[in-house]
């Protein structure tokens, strides 16, 4: 499956250090979570160990809360941040 990013999402990597592999990691091994009309792609604690078993990168704490924000019908990804706490935040429906 093609990754698609938007503009956006594009802008937001460069300006906080999101490298595209750390794109891929959140994508395959992220929890996905549907809520607020949105597809959230989320890499905590449990995904980065399963990401660990796999990859080894350098700092994997700094790969802990990657969320992906993408489009559920399309799959696109609208925006990319970084932040350990969101998924307490995401109300599900």
């Amino acid at each position: 499956m093609d990754i698609i990013l938007s503009n956006h999402a594009l802008k937001q990597m460069q300006k906080r250090a999101i490298t595209e592999t750390m794109i891929l990691a959140a994508w395959y091994f992220g929890e996905r979570i549907y809520a607020k009309n949105s597809l959230y792609y989320f890499l905590g604690k449990r995904a980065v160990q399963r990401l660990l078993k796999i990859l080894k990168p350098e700092n994997p704490e700094k790969w802990e809360g990657i969320t992906l924000v993408c489009d559920p019908k399309t799959k696109r990804i609208i925006t990319v941040f970084k932040n350990r706490n969101w998924l307490k935040k995401i109300r599900y429906f």
